[in-house]
């Protein structure tokens, strides 16, 4: 069984990885166990006490300021580090939660704009890649095309009209329904929904869809958030969010992505079920 020094090696290069990407994106202490691999969230208070003493005895070495990662795991419930980041801010839990937000803001903004190549080469540490760096210009060249709407395509958009239960959304609360919406970017929403408080853009992928066309649909859906969210200056305040619904399964490296990315997806949409009027 490995030590908690050795889930906390293997756990430094996801947090940069984050710190890197992302860091204004939440991530929990439930997306960590399933990047890291380690079975249960309880691990993680402890892993990450590892990972703090790992950072202060390099910083120690080196004589060089190392900011720390921790401050990117938060819980769930009000987005902020457990009372055992104390370990990392004397005092932290002495804190109004307001001012614990800010401080761990300051924190992140730091770890994101930090230099962490000489960190991973001193600990001999490999960069936690989701998809290898050399893929990335392939997968740029992949060209989707626009043949139209396939007759699955449509059948999921059309049961998702009628049923917004069932990809989570409260049929009773929402006002307005549309397919094939115009975002001001130009874009087109498979299906929007809104409510009183919050907009739904929905993106849909059948189950023909190739690896790469569903981490299309992951970047569409961060595209369509930060245009509607951009429309809120012409429209006004709500909250707008974006669900990628998929009839087929999500490779592992995509659901690491959309995890990473916060993206909320629906794998598995059934076709036969649709057909049925259930969903699975």
């Amino acid at each position: 069984m490995a030590t908690y020094k050795e889930w906390a090696l293997k756990t430094i290069p996801v947090l940069i990885r984050w710190a890197q990407a992302a860091w204004d994106v939440p991530h929990y202490y439930s997306d960590l166990a399933k990047a890291v691999g380690y079975g249960s969230n309880r691990m993680g208070g402890n892993v990450l006490g590892r990972v703090q003493d790992i950072i202060d005895e390099l910083q120690e070495k080196k004589k060089k300021e190392i900011p720390t990662l921790n401050a990117l795991v938060q819980n769930i419930d009000d987005g902020i580090p457990s009372h055992g980041f104390d370990y990392v801010i004397k005092d932290y839990n002495k804190l109004s939660k307001n001012s614990k937000k800010g401080e761990v803001q300051k924190l992140n903004e730091k770890a994101h704009q930090y230099e962490w190549d000489w960190v991973l080469k001193e600990l001999k540490l490999e960069p936690a890649h989701i998809v290898d760096p050399h893929k990335i210009e392939t997968l740029r060249m992949v060209q989707y095309g626009s043949g139209g709407e396939g007759e699955e395509h449509k059948a999921i958009k059309d049961f998702i009209i009628n049923n917004p239960d069932s990809i989570g959304i409260n049929k009773k609360k929402v006002k307005k329904i549309e397919s094939e919406r115009n975002l001001l970017s130009g874009d087109k929403l498979d299906v929007y929904f809104e409510t009183k408080k919050i907009h739904y853009a929905i993106e849909v992928k059948p189950s023909t869809s190739p690896d790469a066309d569903i981490r299309r649909g992951i970047f569409q859906c961060i595209k369509y958030k930060a245009v509607m969210d951009a429309e809120r200056v012409v429209y006004g305040n709500y909250e707008n969010k974006a669900i990628l619904v998929v009839a087929g399964t999500l490779s592992p490296e995509n659901k690491q992505i959309a995890n990473d990315l916060n993206v909320k997806y629906i794998e598995n949409f059934d076709k036969v079920s649709i057909s049925k009027g259930k969903t699975n």
